[in-house]
């Protein structure tokens, strides 16, 4: 049988992501490892994939490419691997959890559990003792008696167990899932039934977030009741009101066994900060309202909007404040799966949310972290898309020779099929200049045609089902568009306004001849490595990126703004790179690049806001586009 390692595992999850053929050596560079050992794991792929609907294909002087049957993928064969194969940080986090469930194990319980030898399992236990410190817990050995959690603090274990949880891949996830199950010995249909009553009980009902996370601390609480490990919390229990009657009742009458009040007073605090999809109670705290009011009132004036008739999502923001700050003042965990996505795909509107919360800090009363901005960032971006004060929708000349009724046939399908268009005129080949005009975003055309300046969508005059397609994909790249350019202007900084202040000289290259996209960004970036403003592994993080969210970045037409998370950056800086020829970028939805410009922030993302504000004046965009040299960069203002 062959086993993958985890290198091998996540080099077929890149290769499933990419669309076309990539060269060893790229794949070399993307997992920072040689050549030599890219073939050895791509031999032990190709072994594994013999007996499946999958195939790696190696092409001499063209690279690899892994063929899929449509519409499948190869997850379930990877599945096995992925949740056993463990990094040692992930096994430390494992043994953590496991401990904290069980209190005590023995190295020999332990090896067998993490499926490792004794003397790995002795040397992860070195690095979960360095995770629980975080924690201030502490962890103990003797004989006879194994491995042990110090902690007589339930509600310090059971915070520091939802952070750990939290940090768990999806197939560790499943493990320690399993685990509380087996050993509190507690039916799953019981645990719905405690959520549900106190759902009934506030009027309310919780995300699927929520439940799984409520899920997870109560199987964690009573798993340590029921196998005598409940010690005394620090907490002032009201055992008065109705929800704590209501949790204590059915819990007692599941275990057959009394529970301590502090212990539903702990789980009390869990269900009161869980997020909430529904809520059926009418008002709301004063202090809510006010804190909404402030920040809303913030925004809007920020972004030239109006929201005071919008009762419905004023509630909802008031329901996810309250939740959100009751979160932070207690520690609990906040996690946003789409954290890193809203910070590439929204970051106009991630830099005015986190701006706004920071300015309003006194008036809310905590600092949000990164993951409560994100989610924060995503209601401001439904407001400024519902209530803003411009025009972000794509205009469109169609060309069509076929006559009236072709002409007709395609226009009402294109309203049909595609509802947010905006055509503007349908006109004859021979017309086409008659009816260009600054407001034309594309054109969408029937017979083959190239116009400076304009690009061209050629489709079917039937519109078939992949016309549609490439319209709606160039319709969200000119929304896309517009919306950046519009969010950067109303945060521009009047203090930055010099793009030689931006870009150093010693920063930017010119007149390039680069065909592959990956070359282009690496040699991009090289001056900024050569001056210690970022590792080497920032530019592998870019490209991964690039790879997964695809091409975020091109919100202004053939320059992509490359950048990734802040990890590997050392100083904020900028570098550009104008190729002599445009190139196609990215390997999802690939699009034209002439421009590379990678940003370098290790705090925050003012260079690109400023960059972009340059930009949008004038005609700079054909002018940073078609740069030369410094001196042409230094005539842009």
């Amino acid at each position: 049988m062959i086993v993958l390692n985890k290198r091998q595992i996540n080099i077929i999850d890149f290769l499933q992501n990419s669309s076309e053929w990539i060269t060893i050596e790229n794949i070399a560079k993307v997992f920072d490892v040689s050549v030599r050992t890219i073939r050895n794991d791509l031999d032990c792929i190709k072994t594994l994939l013999k007996d499946c609907d999958a195939k790696l294909e190696r092409k001499p002087k063209v690279g690899v490419k892994l063929i899929i049957k449509k519409g499948e993928s190869i997850d379930h064969i990877l599945k096995g691997y992925k949740n056993k194969l463990y990094s040692p940080e992930e096994r430390a986090l494992m043994i953590a959890l496991i401990l904290m469930i069980k209190g005590n194990a023995t190295i020999e319980e332990l090896s067998e559990y993490i499926e490792v030898s004794k003397n790995t399992l002795v040397n992860d236990l070195k690095l979960t003792e360095v995770k629980l410190r975080e924690f201030d817990i502490s962890i103990s050995k003797k004989s006879y008696h194994g491995t042990f959690i110090e902690e007589n603090n339930d509600e310090k274990l059971g915070d520091a167990f939802l952070k750990l949880y939290s940090r768990l891949s999806e197939g560790q996830g499943k493990e320690i899932y399993k685990w509380l199950y087996k050993y509190s010995n507690i039916n799953e249909e019981y645990i719905k039934t405690i959520i549900e009553a106190v759902e009934e009980e506030k009027s309310i009902q919780y995300t699927e977030e929520s439940l799984e996370e409520l899920e997870i601390i109560i199987l964690f609480t009573l798993s340590r009741v029921l196998n005598n490990q409940e010690v005394k919390l620090d907490m002032n229990a009201d055992n008065e009101s109705s929800e704590f009657k209501i949790l204590r009742n059915i819990i007692e009458k599941e275990i057959d066994e009394k529970i301590h009040n502090d212990k539903i007073e702990y789980l009390l605090k869990i269900f009161k900060g869980a997020k909430i999809a529904k809520d059926f109670n009418l008002n709301k705290e004063e202090k809510i309202n006010k804190i909404t009011s402030e920040v809303l009132s913030e925004l809007c004036i920020m972004l030239n909007i109006e929201v005071d008739s919008d009762a419905e999502f004023i509630r909802q923001m008031q329901l996810h404040l309250e939740i959100a700050i009751y979160r932070v003042e207690n520690n609990l965990v906040i996690n946003n799966p789409l954290l890193e996505e809203i910070k590439y795909k929204m970051s106009f509107i991630y830099g005015i949310t986190e701006e706004i919360l920071s300015k309003k800090k006194d008036v809310i009363g905590v600092e949000f972290p990164e993951a409560e901005i994100a989610y924060m960032a995503m209601y401001f971006g439904t407001i400024f898309e519902k209530y803003a004060k411009g025009n972000f929708g794509a205009n469109v000349l169609v060309v069509c020779n076929g006559g009236l009724a072709t002409s007709s046939l395609l226009k009402s399908r294109m309203n049909l099929m595609i509802p947010e268009i905006q055509i503007q005129s349908i006109c004859r080949l021979k017309d086409v200049d008659d009816y260009l005009n600054e407001e034309i975003d594309f054109i969408v055309s029937t017979v083959p045609l190239q116009i400076e300046d304009y690009k061209v969508i050629q489709v079917n005059p039937l519109l078939e089902s992949g016309d549609s397609q490439k319209i709606k994909s160039e319709i969200y790249s000119i929304w896309y568009e517009k919306n950046c350019k519009y969010l950067a202007d109303k945060v521009k900084n009047e203090n930055e306004s010099d793009l030689t202040k931006i870009i150093l000289e010693k920063y930017a290259q010119f007149e390039q001849s680069i065909e592959d996209w990956r070359e282009a960004i690496e040699i991009a970036a090289k001056p900024l490595i050569r001056d210690k403003k970022i590792e080497k592994a920032y530019v592998n993080d870019s490209i991964r990126v690039i790879e997964t969210l695809g091409n975020y970045m091109m919100f202004i037409p053939e320059i992509a703004f490359v950048h990734a998370t802040p990890e590997n950056v050392i100083e904020n800086a900028v570098s550009i790179l104008n190729l002599k020829s445009p190139i196609d970028f990215g390997s999802k939805n690939r699009s034209t690049v002439k421009t590379i410009v990678v940003l370098a922030n290790k705090e925050e993302n003012k260079n690109l806001i400023n960059l972009t504000n340059i930009l949008i004046k004038d005609d700079n965009i054909k002018k940073f586009k078609n740069a030369k040299s410094y001196e042409d960069l230094k005539s842009i203002v």
